[in-house]
């Protein structure tokens, strides 16, 4: 059985009646946003991956920079609203097949689709335009096939090693950012491993599926963004691959909702004082 399996493919671009108490989400990459609101309220992990814009239709530069200047253009803002049942019992794999039509359905430009493994699901883009303006298929940078020679490293060693693979597959550039709101070591940390230096490698695989391997020995769960910043000159685009812990929205005494980190939270063995 593969590792990745679709859960959705709605591609569709009709109008929709939009409920009342569905939740509006503004932003330049509407979609990534809907992905962090799910994982915070199904504590599961919901990862989302973009490619690199490259037609000027759904690209803008900031004011008073030069567009065709290095990194001074930024995808243009989108609102889409999120199906209204999210929250209430209902089961991730629908709210998530809802979201992503939904998304689809009010909004122009990369189309996605969802993946599932063991780790949780994966949105990822099956369609952009391309400089011209012309829909045409692709794939995510983190379908490539990689290898990555096994040796004894550290969990943040074998993760800069991937995105050195992952960017020699291709023409982007890859950068790692993992937990960067934790101090020097923070994901070596987090991940927990026993011995800390431990062999891990793999041949020949799709990147995400080495991502899930690596993650799914971590002590600790581990979700990504995979972000691309788009440029004038095709040298100076790039992405980030940001990987933080999981968050879920939790209430608190008083009543209130608040974000809580799960730390530690796939680990059977950890003494109690560290979780």
């Amino acid at each position: 059985m593969p590792l990745m399996q679709v859960v959705t493919t709605t591609q569709e671009n009709t109008q929709q009646q939009i409920p009342a108490a569905s939740s509006l989400v503004t932003s330049s990459r509407p979609l990534a946003e809907a992905s962090v609101r799910l994982q915070e309220t199904y504590g599961k992990v919901v990862t989302y991956e973009e490619p690199v814009l490259t037609w000027r239709g759904e690209l803008e530069g900031e004011p008073n920079r030069d567009p065709e200047g290095k990194w001074a253009l930024f995808p243009r803002k989108q609102a889409f609203f999120m199906p209204a049942e999210i929250g209430i019992g209902t089961d991730l794999d629908n709210v998530l097949e809802n979201t992503v039509a939904a998304y689809h359905q009010q909004t122009s430009g990369t189309r996605f689709q969802v993946l599932s493994s063991k780790l949780g699901y994966h949105i990822v883009p099956v369609q952009v335009h391309d400089e011209n303006g012309r829909s045409v298929s692709t794939t995510s940078v983190p379908d490539h096939i990689v290898t990555v020679p096994a040796e004894a490293r550290t969990a943040m060693r074998h993760l800069d090693a991937l995105g050195a693979a992952i960017s020699s597959t291709g023409s982007i550039r890859v950068v790692i950012s993992a937990v960067p709101y934790i101090r020097p070591g923070g994901f070596d940390n987090a991940f927990r491993a026993q011995p800390e230096v431990f062999q891990w490698g793999v041949h020949s695989v799709v990147a995400r599926d080495a991502l899930v391997d690596l993650f799914n020995q971590s002590a600790t769960t581990f979700s990504w963004r995979l972000k691309c910043q788009a440029s004038a000159q095709p040298s100076d685009r790039f992405c980030v691959l940001n990987v933080g812990m999981l968050e879920v929205v939790v209430t608190n005494s008083q009543g209130k909702p608040v974000k809580q980190v799960l730390k530690f939270d796939r680990c059977r063995d950890c003494p109690p004082e560290i979780r």
